[in-house]
This record gives C-alpha cells, sequence and structure tokens, in this order.
C-alpha cells in the first residue's frame, strides 16, 4: 500500500471523509470488536479507518497496537467474509508494530485456509 504524506492530502483538493480522523477516537470504535453479536459493517469500517491512519504514517504505540491486533482476531468468528478479509489486511499491516504476534498470525493463517476451503471460495 502507497504511504501518503501532507503534501498529497493538501493537494488532491477533494473531499475526503477519512481525512481527519484521530487515533484516540478509532482505537476507541475498536471496542466494537468486543460487541456481541459482531456488526460486520460497523467493524469493517472501522478497520478501513485503522488502516488509513497506518497507511498516512500515524504512529500507534506498542500497547494500542497490541490490544486492537488482539481484539480484531475475536472478529474472525464472523461469517461475513469480506469482514474476514479486511480482519485478515488489517492483522498483517498491524503484525509489525504488535508485539507476541508470531503465533497469532500464524493461528489466524491457518483458520482462513480452512474457512476458504469450507467455503469453497478464493482470497
Amino acid at each position: 500500500l502507497k504511504k501518503f504524506d501532507k503534501k498529497d492530502e493538501e493537494s488532491s483538493g477533494g473531499s475526503n471523509p477519512l481525512q481527519h480522523l484521530e487515533k484516540t477516537a478509532i482505537l476507541q470504535e475498536a471496542r466494537a470488536f468486543n460487541e456481541t453479536p459482531i456488526n460486520p459493517r460497523k467493524c469493517a469500517h472501522i478497520l478501513t479507518k485503522i488502516l488509513y491512519l497506518i497507511n498516512h504514517g500515524e504512529h500507534l504505540g506498542t500497547m494500542e497496537a497490541t490490544e486492537a491486533f488482539f481484539a480484531m482476531t475475536k472478529l474472525f468468528q464472523s461469517n461475513d467474509l469480506t469482514l474476514c478479509r479486511m480482519c485478515y489486511v488489517t492483522i498483517r499491516e498491524m503484525s509489525c508494530i504488535a508485539e507476541d504476534v508470531i503465533i497469532v498470525t500464524s493461528i489466524l493463517y491457518n483458520i482462513l485456509i480452512h474457512i476458504m476451503v469450507k467455503r469453497n471460495t478464493q482470497w
């Protein structure tokens, strides 16, 4: 994914609904990952915001990233394939920031493969 700097944002001229996000607000929104039942549309939108922050150079602290990372793993319980894909992409992007992720990422990868085979779909 391409990383943008502030000049790119300012010169684009268009209205971007994700442009004025605050990291703390997004991390608080990520608490929705723990809700039951999971709201796939809401969670996918939050994951989009997290990816936007990361790819625009926003620094997530190790503790923040780890908390969000482990909360995201619960989203794989959803039957929504789009949410699972978004979760995978976000976890992949955050895996270099969060701590203790090696075991989790390998387990999640195996879960995804199992889901894909079970549903007979392609990634």
